[in-house]
């Protein structure tokens, strides 16, 4: 009803990213779920916000911005995805040779 009215008066409407409720092309945080819109989105939202979580030791627990983020395309969000999987993977392999490296440097001791 709501929005029937705003079109009706001529007021275009915007929807929230992350709860999907009618807000006001002016408003800068949704008015229900308090997330910020446009400019005023959380970092962890924001491509660069992404790439840090990843680079930090986070890596595939990034992911779960990724999806939610409506800063990044439908069409790049696999990409990105894939990527950061890429990463973790060479990450996790490079520590275990880092694992490896010591254990045989070591003599294979073992700490109890």
């Amino acid at each position: 009803m709501e929005d029937v009215e705003a079109l009706l008066k001529g007021r275009r409407t915007a929807a929230c990213w992350a709860c999907g409720s009618a807000m006001e092309p002016q408003d800068n945080y949704c008015r229900v779920c308090g997330k910020g819109q446009g400019a005023r989105l959380p970092w962890q939202y924001k491509w660069w916000g992404i790439l840090a979580i990843t680079v930090l030791g986070l890596g595939p627990f990034s992911l779960f911005y990724l999806w939610r983020t409506p800063d990044l395309s439908r069409r790049a969000k696999p990409f990105y995805a894939a990527a950061i999987l890429l990463f973790t993977l060479f990450v996790m392999e490079r520590m275990y040779r880092l694992w490896v490296f010591w254990q045989a440097a070591l003599g294979g001791l073992q700490s109890y």
